[in-house]
């Protein structure tokens, strides 16, 4: 090896080091908007658009036309793609009947909202993005995904629905990018599951074994999280679905004794933590800062149409709900596998601009929708816990001078 491949060798090892250290530093400047956020008793929605929002300045923010904070694409596409396999595995653990009690009515809901997403924001993202069909159907996969938001209701909703919509995402571009005649797309994309499912059923019988008679600490939390890892690569390597197999053995764990024995549900606070500031920040590394008007009111009309289809569903198979129970399970906010779509699509693939920065302007609407609804509820709730302790001074005190009376 001569010196000049030493040499660049060498910087290649410092970049990825530096890389490293950039994202250390995002962790900590995460933490410390959580940090204001608990000490001023903000809502969870906009401490993530000030994450998203910070992420956009760090990566805009330049000294003599260098950016601070610079990360390569395919590092940037590296860290997207850990981040995904644990997000899946963390949404698949809740796949059980503990977590998600949830009715004929909510699984007709689902069903009903996620098809009307695929024909009418579909064809909309068509017409108005200029995206082909794959795209759009992507697209309209990705924006029915919900995080929890005030109703509990939401969140057997959001566990069950998110890991499948997720999935089914990467399958219809992995069912894309195997059509080449129909019947070897077909065979190929059932051989496709079939390893994922076989190779995250033998990887979920070894982490039920090796843990069996464990109690379930961080550590084993990050050896689970190396599992998963290592079960996507190798599943990807023999050409399988690497995000299937993770789902099935984050499933397969989920409703197994080992994981209710030790009553695991999610994440330590810690490693949840890092994975939500890391994907949202990192919103902003991946995207240009080029959002247009002609964007902001495409991506307007197209959230407006999705809370109508949403709200007109949601009427129609809850006509007993209140209004108000109406409104909150319609606004119900975007989140984390929004985030990392949007992560991964602008660093894999090409001529995606229009299709991310629409994505981007969904995050931010649904946001900022979902931080004005938390603020106004918690106002009522103020008032009310005033009115409370009022009406309490005034209980005891009528019975403090009736004994001073006496």
């Amino acid at each position: 090896m001569g010196f000049s491949d030493k040499k660049a060798k060498r910087c290649g090892v410092d970049s990825l080091i530096i890389q490293f250290i950039y994202l250390a530093i995002i962790i900590v400047l995460g933490g410390g908007v959580l940090y204001l956020r608990r000490k001023a008793s903000g809502n969870k929605s906009f401490y993530k658009f000030v994450l998203i929002i910070l992420g956009l300045l760090l990566a805009a923010y330049t000294v003599n036309g260098t950016s601070i904070i610079h990360f390569d694409r395919y590092f940037l596409g590296s860290v997207g793609v850990l981040l995904l396999v644990i997000l899946m595995f963390e949404l698949s653990v809740r796949l059980n009947p503990e977590n998600i009690r949830i009715t004929r009515k909510h699984l007709t809901r689902i069903g009903l909202l996620v098809i009307a997403n695929l024909v009418i924001i579909t064809l909309l993202a068509t017409v108005l993005l200029g995206i082909d069909l794959v795209q759009a159907m992507v697209y309209a996969l990705i924006i029915s995904t919900i995080e929890f938001f005030i109703i509990e209701e939401l969140r057997a909703e959001g566990d069950l629905a998110n890991p499948l919509l997720l999935l089914f995402s990467f399958l219809v571009f992995g069912f894309y990018v195997s059509m080449q005649s129909t019947f070897f797309s077909l065979l190929y994309f059932l051989q496709y599951l079939l390893i994922g499912l076989g190779m995250g059923v033998l990887v979920g019988i070894l982490v039920f074994k090796s843990l069996k008679h464990r109690r379930i600490t961080w550590f084993h939390e990050l050896a689970l999280i190396a599992a998963a890892l290592t079960l996507f690569i190798c599943t990807e390597y023999v050409n399988g679905s690497g995000l299937f197999a993770v789902m099935v053995m984050g499933m397969f764990y989920g409703n197994s004794f080992v994981r209710k024995r030790a009553d695991y549900k999610s994440f330590s606070p810690f490693i949840f933590k890092s994975l939500e500031m890391l994907i949202f920040i990192l919103i902003g590394f991946a995207i240009p800062l080029l959002l247009s008007w002609k964007t902001f009111w495409q991506s307007l009309l197209i959230f407006v149409v999705y809370l109508a289809l949403r709200f007109v569903v949601i009427t129609l198979v809850h006509k007993s709900y209140s209004l108000k129970n109406k409104f909150y399970l319609t606004i119900a906010p975007k989140g984390m596998i929004l985030g990392i779509m949007i992560i991964l699509l602008s660093t894999y693939l090409q001529g995606s601009t229009a299709l991310v920065n629409s994505l981007l302007m969904i995050l931010l609407l649904s946001l900022i929708v979902s931080t004005i609804a938390e603020h106004l509820e918690h106002k009522k709730i103020m008032r009310l816990d005033r009115l409370f302790e009022v009406l309490k001074k005034i209980r005891f005190g009528r019975k403090q001078d009736l004994k001073q009376k006496r």
